[in-house]
């Protein structure tokens, strides 16, 4: 159950910026954004569950850094609305840290 829970909250921001960019607007932002979110959170959490960190350290700190990196990105492909910005980051950082800390504290079950 905790690695399908892995699998949906990482693809969740994938879905979100695959909406957006293929809308009227073919806005490829928010899709930037999901997979610098993502590669941090993923990076982060493997760097920090490595050196023996506990789970809810490593959570906050790699929620920070892919919101961070998410927040860069956007405004690195010109987003100037800073509510905006700041809430697509922190959703989709919540999504990317979520699913990495669950597909790194979790082993698939053999069939």
């Amino acid at each position: 159950m905790k690695f399908l829970l892995a699998i949906l909250f990482t693809i969740a921001p994938f879905i979100a910026g695959s909406i957006a960019a293929l809308g009227a607007r073919h806005d490829l932002r928010m899709l930037w954004m999901a997979l610098a979110a993502t590669v941090v959170a993923r990076l982060v959490t493997a760097m920090l569950l490595r050196s023996g960190r506990r789970r809810v350290v490593v959570s906050g700190v790699g929620f920070a850094a892919a919101a961070v990196a998410a927040s860069v990105v956007a405004v690195a492909f010109g987003a100037r609305a800073v509510f905006g910005v700041v809430a697509v980051a922190v959703v989709l950082a919540a999504c990317a840290t979520a699913g990495a800390v669950l597909g790194a504290t979790s082993r698939p079950t053999p069939v």
